[in-house]
């Protein structure tokens, strides 16, 4: 997959001059960690690891074609396999095209659509004012997961930059974005390899579709922005260390 995503780099007129950098970095670095990337486009892939994987949060419903309209049309995930075949690290992906993204959260149609009856909603929203617009074709990153032996070895900061950019070539995608719960937002390095431009606070609260409370927080970039990040995403890599 990593081969595929090297050759939408060399053709694409959509992406900055740092994106061939960034992926032959990529490239070097997958090869040091002796990993490897695949591509999937159907999704319950990702919904049959995470019922088993370690350490995982659970299934987001967001991800879910049960709970959510999500199909090969408009989503996918990255595997990451270590040399012996076994799923180490992943990501989900899924296309949201809205007039106005944070409606959407609000709405708590990003998790659930249709509502399930009783769910109530919709959520009181603390964004700042200044957040802009999100609209258009908006990518929704999640689902994120690494196995506890794989955590603090830089795999977000090599992952989520891939995803971003094979979303920009796929869908086109005018924005990036996720929710990032208290737990994570607290991980600076974590939320620095995510390379998101902003990260704000959004809710706080009853949050129905956990059943539970809790703070969240969204994290976007524009393609401007998601492109502009690169280089400090190559830096990032360059600095990683080889595997013990």
């Amino acid at each position: 997959m990593l081969d595929e995503i090297l050759e939408i780099g060399r053709r694409s007129v959509a992406v900055a001059s740092a994106l061939n950098e960034f992926l032959r970095e990529s490239e070097g670095w997958f090869s040091r960690q002796r990993l490897t990337l695949g591509y999937d486009e159907d999704i319950s892939g990702w919904v049959r690891h995470m019922r088993t994987a370690v350490q995982a949060d659970g299934i987001n419903p967001t991800f879910d074609p049960e709970r959510s309209p999500i199909s090969p049309c408009n989503s996918y995930w990255l595997d990451v396999k270590d040399c012996g075949g076994r799923t180490v690290a992943c990501i989900a992906v899924r296309m949201v095209h809205t007039d106005d993204f944070v409606r959407h959260i609000s709405s708590m149609r990003l998790w659930f659509d249709p509502l399930p009856a009783g769910m109530g909603g919709p959520l009181d929203l603390v964004l700042p004012p200044d957040t802009p617009v999100i609209s258009g074709a908006v990518a929704h990153y999640g689902g994120h997961w690494v196995h506890p032996s794989w955590r603090g070895k830089g795999l977000p900061g090599v992952l989520l930059p891939l995803a971003k950019i094979l979303t920009i070539e796929l869908f086109r995608s005018d924005w990036d974005t996720g929710i990032v719960f208290l737990k994570n937002a607290r991980k600076q390095d974590l939320l620095a390899a995510y390379g998101f431009a902003r990260t704000e606070l959004c809710y706080s609260g009853s949050f129905p579709p956990a059943n539970r409370d809790d703070t969240l927080f969204l994290t976007y970039s524009s393609r401007e922005q998601t492109l502009s990040a690169l280089p400090s995403a190559i830096t990032r890599l360059r600095r990683e260390p080889l595997p013990s």
